[in-house]
């Protein structure tokens, strides 16, 4: 049975914790303050993704904006240049907050990761791309709106050119099959995970000719989680190249360019027909040009005028000797 205090034993014990006298035979304490180390750490922003795993992330993302830059010139006909400008960690809802009003967001389906992400054009990005695709120079608008039904189409093939460049950049990590399960203009109403989750924010910056529009992937972080241990990996395996190297590698490219075929076309004149004339056109009829023999003619390589040169014979061949290069 164990022994019960009595009142003089328990008074004798609560003077001693007062005077701060409980005796030598107390065991020691386990650690010091100075030895316990603390870190701070806000449950409502956990930061989940590593410094490493970072640099991997930005690594992926960069290549994608590499294959942007390359996809979307033909397609526009002008010059496009993608840069990748930040990725941040946030929760979902302080990304909702930081995107404007209207704009356009496309839900991406992220098969076979489990889980969807959010690909959001700016209007400064958007219009100025519609506006090249229907025949304009590029403008943007003075106040952004809600695209039109044509608009929307528009901005859906550009989306799912991003997304086969987003494919082709992450194909060694992962083989994406990604689709687009919506689209939307107002944020507010795009929930695709719990407004605490936390989330990876990459933003580009997108030069359309003279215009600057923006760009935002936002993937949440649990549909990354499996394989982020695989993105940090390849930081340690990512190879270094020398500088010899890449001379060594210059030089066999432009070897090997050097040797590739090209058709060179001087033009020494050009007519112009009607088509009722050129039905007539029998055997042995001659066609005037409209070329200045004292003049220099182009000469195309490859379809592009690159010399003007000065016809002529050497032997018994026609010959045209170059005069001069232009230079774009």
């Amino acid at each position: 049975m164990a022994d019960i205090l009595s009142q003089e034993e328990v008074d004798m014990l609560l003077s001693a914790v007062t005077e701060g006298d409980l005796g030598s035979d107390l065991p020691a304490p386990a650690a010091t303050v100075e030895e316990i180390v603390l870190s701070t750490y806000d449950f409502r922003r956990p930061e989940r993704v590593s410094k490493e795993q970072l640099k991997g992330l930005q690594s992926l993302f960069e290549a994608l904006a590499r294959e942007l830059s390359i996809l979307l010139p033909p397609f526009l006909r002008t010059a496009v240049h993608v840069d990748l400008t930040s990725i941040d960690q946030l929760t979902y809802d302080e990304f909702i907050l930081s995107v404007a009003r209207p704009t356009s967001m496309s839900i991406i389906d992220m098969t076979p990761l489990e889980g969807r992400s959010i690909l959001e054009l700016n209007p400064a990005m958007v219009f100025p791309i519609v506006d090249r695709v229907l025949g304009g120079k590029g403008s943007s608008l003075s106040a952004p709106r809600e695209l039109t039904e044509i608009e929307d189409r528009i901005v859906y093939r550009i989306v799912l050119m991003v997304l086969d460049s987003w494919k082709r950049a992450w194909e060694h990590l992962v083989e994406f099959k990604m689709g687009v399960s919506n689209q939307e203009s107002d944020p507010l109403i795009v929930q695709i995970v719990a407004g605490s989750e936390m989330v990876i924010r990459v933003g580009y910056e997108v030069y359309i000719g003279e215009t600057v529009g923006s760009m935002n992937i936002c993937v949440p972080l649990m549909v990354l989680n499996p394989i982020l241990d695989q993105i940090s990996s390849q930081v340690h395996f990512q190879r270094h190249v020398s500088e010899e190297a890449m001379r060594n590698t210059r030089a066999q490219i432009t070897q090997t360019v050097g040797r590739a075929g090209v058709t060179v076309e001087p033009i020494l004149g050009k007519a112009k027909l009607r088509l009722s004339d050129v039905a007539r056109l029998q055997v042995g009829d001659v066609v005037p040009l409209d070329t200045n023999h004292e003049g220099p003619v182009p000469v195309l390589v490859g379809g592009i005028i690159r010399f003007l040169a000065k016809p002529g014979r050497r032997g018994e061949q026609s010959s045209v000797q170059v005069m001069s290069v232009v230079r774009e």
